[in-house]
């Protein structure tokens, strides 16, 4: 088989303890990849050299600078061997590497469709929203005296990942809270203000080849802390991530809409090409989430409410696979490897592209819920994670809920040091992918169940030393760890 080589613009990992997964897949694949990132990467040692072809010191920030697109065609002609393709996974480099691609020989969308979808107000504007920009609280107040939006309003950075920075705004009082939130050194300084919408939330993903949807799936995002029909979770009032439910389980009509409206969207924008995560959200439809026995999930609306047609509702669009952690529920639900099949389409290696994106020959094998830990403390604490594995403690002290989770995983370390959901960043402790092959109900129980448990473990911590039934004050200095968190997470 003749090896193909692709060019990787960010490296797209931080440690190799989580960081080969990408590269694992491109050696089965047979491809070989050159990287190009700062220099210092841990990928360019010699420990790790088995992982990739080459290593081109390339200086990478982000929020990208303008002259990026001239670093990577220096990085590529210094490698200086024949290459097959080029990509990225972080979004805000696509419209740089569209404008080096034929400066070396290759092809890519173009450059105005990835600017276009990489940018959340180009991309809101393009939906055909009533969206507006703006780049200091001053531009923000003065957008919504001088306009007729409503309120609520959504304020989010035009250069953003993972929710951070995106605010659900009732009023001024709250639009100054929101624009001051945003971590401007990771994502700039312009943002987005543009109505609220309340439907339900999904992630809809598409495998396209030359145009043709090879794969498609959607999960419900359910409410989130912000969302008007959220849930409490401690002092998050935020957009992080809760819950995500495969399948959905909106109606099969409101399901239809998303894609043919999400897909027009696509192909107009000449996104023919790879696995596109879009995020978006049903107006108007004829489901809404409700809190049943403690378990929020989608019931029908009242027909009052219902009087006009559900209508997609776009957020964004990703020219990429949703997260390695997120892809790994598409792997066991249905069989199905995005970053494989991502690697391939960007080697244009279109024979495997087709023969992997074939399903499970009778669907998704079960219900799978990707339960989200956040990271949420008293700000008064320094914030030090001291604690043991998350997912460790949890498996031993329930081996019935252990028997229904797939995959799990604790993202922070004892002695690291997490960010509080006021800062603007987004922290997940950990992760559980929650199945029941009994149906949805079944698996938004058990999610319930281990979340509670995450919760009352850290609870007990907390609140009593071992031994002894007495509470404990605080300790000082004062740590994110088995001691420092809220009753809720």
């Amino acid at each position: 088989m003749h090896r193909k080589t692709l060019v990787l613009v960010d490296a797209n990992s931080s440690h190799p303890e989580d960081g080969v997964g990408l590269y694992h897949a491109a050696r089965v694949l047979g491809i070989d990849i050159v990287v190009l990132d700062n220099a210092g990467h841990w990928l360019e040692g010699p420990d790790y050299a088995q992982w990739r072809e080459a290593f081109i010191p390339t200086r990478l920030t982000n929020p990208p600078e303008e002259d990026v697109a001239d670093r990577i065609v220096e990085s590529v002609k210094a490698y200086g061997k024949s290459v097959d393709g080029i990509v990225t996974f972080a979004d805000s480099f696509w419209p740089y590497i569209a404008q080096a691609a034929p400066r070396v020989g290759l092809q890519t969308a173009s450059q105005e469709a990835l600017r276009i979808a990489t940018n959340k107000y180009f991309t809101s504007v393009y939906a055909g929203h009533q969206a507006y920009r703006a780049s200091s609280l001053d531009e923000a107040l003065d957008i919504v005296k001088s306009t007729d939006i409503p309120y609520p309003l959504i304020v989010k950075p035009c250069d953003g990942w993972s929710s951070e920075g995106v605010s659900r705004v009732d009023n001024l009082d709250a639009l100054t809270t929101a624009v001051n939130s945003i971590d401007t050194s990771r994502h700039g300084t312009e943002f987005v203000i543009e109505k609220y919408c309340d439907g339900p939330e999904v992630d809809v993903n598409f495998v396209l080849l030359d145009g043709e949807v090879l794969f498609f799936e959607v999960c419900d995002d359910l409410p989130k802390s912000a969302d008007i029909n959220g849930p409490s979770v401690g002092s998050l009032h935020n957009f992080h991530e809760l819950n995500s439910v495969y399948p959905s389980a909106l109606p099969s009509q409101e399901i239809e809409l998303l894609r043919n409206s999400f897909l027009d969207t696509l192909l107009k924008l000449g996104l023919k090409d790879g696995v596109m995560h879009l995020e978006g959200r049903v107006e108007y439809s004829s489901v809404e989430y409700k809190k049943q026995n403690d378990i929020i999930d989608l019931s029908p609306r009242d027909a009052k409410f219902t009087t006009q047609q559900p209508t997609p509702w776009l957020i964004e669009i990703n020219p990429r696979p949703l997260g390695m952690t997120g892809s790994q529920i598409i792997e066991s639900t249905y069989g199905i490897d995005y970053w494989g099949l991502a690697l391939l389409i960007a080697v244009g290696d279109k024979a495997r592209v087709r023969s992997l994106s074939q399903p499970f020959k009778y669907g998704p094998q079960y219900t799978c819920i990707m339960v989200f830990i956040p990271a949420d403390y008293p700000v008064s604490y320094q914030g030090i994670f001291n604690s043991e594995d998350i997912c460790t403690d949890l498996m031993a002290r329930r081996p019935d809920l252990a028997k229904q989770i797939s995959r799990c995983a604790c993202l922070v370390k004892r002695g690291q040091k997490v960010a509080h959901p006021s800062s603007g960043r987004h922290t997940f402790l950990a992760y559980f992918n929650v199945f029941s092959r009994a149906g949805r109900k079944e698996a938004l129980d058990l999610a319930r169940q281990v979340r509670e448990e995450v919760r009352d473990s850290i609870r007990r911590k907390m609140m009593y030393q071992q031994g002894y039934g007495k509470a404990l004050e605080p300790e000082h200095p004062k740590t994110l760890d088995s001691k420092a968190y809220p009753q809720s997470i």
